[in-house]
């Protein structure tokens, strides 16, 4: 059985060698462990300064690479949500995470890290059969997306598509 310092530092070269997010279930039957162990590794890491990150299927190691992050402020229904996020992927954007402000509790954020088509089909799905609620739903459908992209020019190709489709948020 490995020490927690060994399993942490195997968990991490995992994560460095993905190409897609690794579950907490995933590295709790490998290593023979509660998945709440998995969990508490993950914060140790993360607290110790790894750039690793939850999405809604797992986690990732952040590539720290990205030339050009941006944010953007989006408005639209909850039918709406599967165009928002294919648009900026086929326009070469990955969409990290979702922020809305709540009259309550101040900014909310949930991690993302949607990359591709498959990403989003598996995020909506979830969305579907878990009847779960959007962020945005807490605020009319106004939210804020952290966007990572080549460089500027993409950002604003991104833009605009979602212009073109009612989706950026305009004060107008």
């Amino acid at each position: 059985m490995l020490s927690g310092v060994e399993r942490r530092t195997q968990i991490k070269e995992q994560l460095l060698a993905a190409q897609k997010p690794l579950s907490a279930n995933f590295f709790a039957g490998q290593f023979k462990v509660s998945r709440q162990t998995i969990v508490g590794d993950i914060a140790l890491l993360r607290a110790s300064g790894e750039a690793i990150t939850a999405a809604f299927n797992g986690y990732l190691y952040r590539n720290e690479q990205a030339v050009f992050t941006g944010k953007i402020v989006c408005k639209h229904t909850p039918a709406e949500a599967e165009t928002e996020l294919r648009l900026v992927v086929a326009n070469g954007g990955q969409v990290l995470d979702v922020t809305v402000a709540h009259e309550l509790y101040g900014e909310l954020t949930g991690q993302l890290n949607l990359t591709n088509n498959q990403e989003i089909t598996r995020f909506m799905h979830n969305y579907r059969t878990k009847q779960a609620h959007l962020l945005s739903e807490l605020t009319a459908g106004v939210h804020l997306h952290t966007i990572s992209c080549t460089d500027a020019a993409q950002f604003n190709v991104i833009k605009a598509k979602l212009a073109d489709a009612g989706i950026l948020y305009s004060a107008d």
